[in-house]
């Protein structure tokens, strides 16, 4: 119950009320969604595409992460406030939307899989010039995860 419960706090708060009144302020809120996305899905895909050895072959793995870090942690925690700024705008679209714990899950593997990524490019454990084949694979199946929770949250806001 605590779930639901959260829910209808959520809803029920100052800042949801007027976003769920106001169409700017939500449209506003959703543009800043969408950029932050744009933040996170540049600096994964760029990551990414670098430990796969098809881009800034030039770059150590670790100057990649370390520069993209910042970007990517900006672009996260953007995206967490008006996600939940969203959610708060109605709360029970994706409270009863049976994608919207997909999506969480695909969030939550997406992250872990990249969080594991950028420590072992960072720590050196993969070389530009030939990148292991288990960062390979988790560079993959990553993006894959990454791609699930954009198109999740696009159907979110069509179901």
């Amino acid at each position: 119950m605590f779930l639901y419960d959260f829910f209808v706090w959520l809803g029920e708060t100052a800042i949801g009320s007027y976003l769920n009144q106001s169409t700017a302020a939500f449209a506003a809120t959703e543009s800043l969604h969408i950029i932050a996305l744009s933040m996170v899905g540049g600096a994964v895909l760029i990551t990414h595409l670098s430990a796969l050895g098809l881009t800034l072959r030039s770059l150590p793995p670790a100057t990649v992460v370390r520069n993209l870090q910042p970007v990517a942690y900006l672009g996260l925690a953007l995206v967490t406030v008006s996600g939940l700024l969203l959610v708060a705008a109605g709360p029970f679209k994706y409270y009863t939307n049976p994608l919207f714990p997909v999506k969480l899950g695909l969030l939550a593997a997406a992250l872990a899989s990249h969080t594991w990524l950028t420590r072992r490019l960072a720590s050196g454990l993969a070389h530009a010039s030939a990148a292991t084949i288990v960062t390979r694979a988790l560079a993959l199946a990553s993006l894959l995860l990454w791609t699930g929770v954009v198109i999740a949250g696009r159907w979110l806001g069509l179901i």
